[in-house]
């Protein structure tokens, strides 16, 4: 009788809805049938098992999403600006590039050699103590690109 219990209350309400003349007759039968349409989705929804998230990846891959991220939050500061960490690298790499030509970006001797490759602006951006915005440090690394290979050296086979 407990599994019929239901579909036996929403009858009686429909009859007691009609014969009260609360409802016409469609009508006391479509509010306790909706009712007990949405009672029997409700329990056969509540008894599904319910399909647990998988754990998180406890390894951590060199270069992966984390890293990414990680880099990305590193790369700006608060106020907008570049970090130095990211400053100092690509001061790094403009200087490893520049010594492959014979210039040391440190030595303001070569200032005009390294502006010759780079250009002035770059140059002296780099060299300044000013951490950059993200539009010039993306100019340095345009300028860091455009810096011509190697010149063969005698003796060795050109890669």
């Amino acid at each position: 009788m407990t599994r019929h219990l239901p579909t036996v209350v929403a009858l009686l309400a429909a009859v007691l809805l009609a014969t009260t003349g609360t409802l016409d007759p469609v009508h006391a039968l479509l509010l306790p049938g909706g009712a007990l349409t949405a009672w029997h989705t409700w329990q056969a929804l509540d008894r599904g098992a319910e399909s647990p998230w998988p754990d998180p990846p406890t390894e951590r891959r060199h270069g992966a999403r984390h890293d990414v991220t990680d880099l990305g939050w590193a790369a700006l500061t608060r106020d907008g600006r570049v970090s130095a960490r990211v400053t100092r690298r690509v001061s790094a790499i403009a200087g490893h590039r520049l010594a492959h030509h014979g210039i040391d970006l440190a030595d303001p001797r070569h200032r005009d050699a390294a502006a010759a490759l780079l250009g002035p602006d770059v140059v002296d951006q780099i060299r300044s103590r000013r951490p950059p915005i993200p539009r010039t440090l993306h100019h340095w690394l345009d300028a860091l690109e455009r810096i011509p290979p190697d010149a063969p050296r005698p003796g060795r086979p050109p890669a």
